[in-house]
């Protein structure tokens, strides 16, 4: 049995990597509207000296919101790897739904099986959106466990085509 990433279905679904992809793009933006209306200006500080940078508001600005890019951007590529790990080793199981809570635009989902004679929950946080609409209260949902170890498991449907 073939079990592949979807990183599109991944994104729309899962509440931290849309986050992860959300903050970089949206930093850019904001970078990109102060340097074409010259709220900043980064050629100025080509001509500063070093040592002199720092106390700029204009680098300040610049390098705050590039660090977030860059930590975003890394923990990004994580999560997808985190996932994409999934596709190797990896065992299914049946979960039944026992609780959701909607806030605005995500949903919390909390899930319930058994492994290994062991009764497990697990608790994730997605998008509300009509892919993870279908999964409701006491519906069953099938999970994808990584390393037989149940607190590393997925929503299969949701990330794996």
């Amino acid at each position: 049995m073939e079990c592949k990433m979807n990183l599109k279905m991944a994104i729309k679904n899962d509440y931290l990597l849309g986050l992860l992809l959300i903050a970089p793009i949206t930093c850019i933006v904001i970078e990109v509207v102060l340097i074409a209306t010259k709220t900043i200006s980064p050629r100025v500080l080509l001509e500063l000296p070093f040592k002199e940078l720092p106390a700029t508001l204009d680098f300040r600005i610049i390098a705050s919101f590039s660090l977030i890019i860059v930590v975003t951007l890394i923990l990004f590529v994580k999560r997808v790897l985190y996932i994409k790990s999934f596709e190797n080793e990896y065992r299914t199981v049946d979960a039944k739904v026992v609780d959701i809570n909607y806030i605005k635009d995500r949903c919390g989902v909390d899930v319930e099986f058994n492994f290994n004679g062991e009764s497990c929950s697990k608790h994730f946080m997605l998008f509300n959106n009509k892919q993870t609409r279908y999964v409701h209260m006491d519906s069953e949902v099938k999970l994808i466990i990584k390393n037989e170890n149940p607190k590393k498991c997925l929503i299969k449907d949701l990330y794996f085509d």
